[in-house]
């Protein structure tokens, strides 16, 4: 072979050569990118899980907190019936005292 062939030749072989290198080098980006999105697709995963047991939960605790409200207005109902019934006893215990002792009153000064 001549002598600019074998030039021409070569200059193919370091050419190949580069585009080797250039194919290799991005098969190594394409697969730490391929990785990068498994753990990337993994952790959205695992934030998806961790989201419905949260919602899970709150849902759980709005129901229990419900439920406590419930019987708290129940109680809160029984202690005003209480004070309403300790009032009109208290009520008709004053009155009761004031007509005994204005008939007390009206019996000293009589008698």
């Amino acid at each position: 072979m001549s002598d600019p062939g074998m030039k021409m030749l070569s200059d193919i072989a370091v050419k190949v050569g580069k585009l080797e290198a250039l194919q290799e080098t991005n098969a190594r980006a394409i697969h730490d990118m391929a990785t990068g999105l498994n753990r990337l697709i993994n952790k959205l995963d695992q934030s998806d899980d961790i989201a419905r047991e949260a919602d899970l939960r709150a849902k759980s605790a709005h129901q229990r907190i419900d439920e406590v409200k419930l019987e708290s207005d129940k109680k809160w109902s029984g202690v005003q019936a209480d004070i309403e019934w300790l009032w009109r006893t208290v009520l008709a215990a004053v009155i009761t005292g004031a007509i005994s002792g204005a008939a007390a009153f009206v019996w000293g000064n009589i008698g």
